[in-house]
């Protein structure tokens, strides 16, 4: 019988990378009242998909990160220990908490304006796809490539749909 390994036993371990390599980089730069906190934000790579984590300044006084698991939460808090920008860390549970703690009773969008964050991103409501995409054509039911991209560098469509379970009949 295989033993059951914690998360902390497998040795996966919290990784901090450049801003720009995380996944949610964009996201994240269309939202902030102030981009500039960019500077300072790190990439944190868990069970590789680094997700950003930025710190507090002018416009943002809270920030946090959700790890899954209390013993990568006190892992990542430690990491971010003295970094510019990452005051006042906290590990609790699985939730790494750094800046000043948030108000119960804010109203949603005095929420927004203590995390740092703008009404509406500054492209719209949504960031756009990935490289090679113009958005979803709901028409067509897939996402068109955009005419300035390479025929070779588009995807190849598939042959034909197989609806889910019906490989197990």
């Amino acid at each position: 019988m295989t033993p059951f390994h914690s998360p902390a036993e497998q040795l996966l371990g919290v990784q901090l990378l450049a801003a720009t390599a995380a996944h949610d980089y964009e996201y994240w730069k269309s939202r902030l009242a102030n981009p500039l906190l960019l500077l300072d934000a790190v990439a944190v790579a868990l069970y590789r998909l680094p997700l950003l984590a930025v710190p507090v300044g002018t416009d943002r006084r809270s920030g946090l990160m959700d790890m899954g698991h209390p013993v990568f939460a006190e892992a990542l808090a430690d990491a971010l220990r003295g970094r510019p920008g990452f005051d006042q860390v906290t590990a609790s549970g699985q939730v790494v908490r750094w800046g000043e703690p948030m108000p119960e009773d804010l109203a949603p969008d005095a929420r927004r304006r203590f995390q740092g964050l703008r009404e509406e991103p500054r492209y719209g409501p949504y960031v756009r796809p990935p490289a090679g995409h113009g958005g979803r054509d709901e028409g067509a039911r897939s996402w068109p490539p955009l005419p300035e991209s390479l025929p070779e560098r588009q995807p190849t469509p598939p042959r034909a749909v197989v609806t889910a379970g019906a490989a197990y009949a």
